[in-house]
């Protein structure tokens, strides 16, 4: 068994840049209405966005990388 050779293409994640989907409810309950936010943030700043998304009410939708 040998070891994997560096420098094999893996990419760090702190290089990485996500799209973050979130939504939050903007009508009244009955009209069903919401609306999209999008945000791009590198891998450091993901966690802290995703906490600020949920701590104001909204949820997330999706995470992408891109």
């Amino acid at each position: 068994m040998t070891a994997p050779k560096k420098g094999s293409g893996s990419v760090a994640n702190t290089t990485k840049r996500f799209r973050i989907t979130a939504s939050t409810n903007t009508g009244s309950a009955r009209l069903n209405r919401l609306a999209a936010s999008e945000y791009v943030v590198g891998y450091p700043q993901m966690s802290k966005q995703i906490q600020s998304i949920v701590k104001s009410g909204g949820k997330v939708v999706s995470i992408t990388e891109l």
